[in-house]
């Protein structure tokens, strides 16, 4: 039979565990680049071939993401370059206003 204060511990350890989960679960991932020196480069590369305003627009950006990496926020050095990566690309093209 099983004594009644191993049925109390087990029972807090699994509320423990219920409330600990959605916590670790939500946690966010580190999405930081693995390095930003090498993300800035790369997009720095990819600037060269395209529009001017869409260049200077993205190494802004590119900029302002590696000064966020050195400050040690990762995760929005990763949604800056991620925006000028998209900054850069030329690929849609809007229709001309009549």
């Amino acid at each position: 039979m099983i004594a009644r204060s191993t049925i109390d511990r087990l029972t807090i350890t699994a509320l423990a565990l219920t409330i600990v989960m959605p916590f670790a679960a939500l946690s966010p991932v580190k999405a930081a680049p693995a390095n930003c020196a090498v993300e800035a480069q790369a997009i720095a590369a990819q600037a060269s071939s395209a529009d001017p305003k869409a260049a200077a627009k993205a190494l802004r950006t590119a900029r302002l993401a590696a000064a966020l990496c050195e400050a040690g926020n990762g995760h929005e050095a990763a949604k800056k370059f991620t925006l000028a990566r998209q900054q850069l690309d030329t690929s849609i093209q809007l229709a001309d206003r009549r």
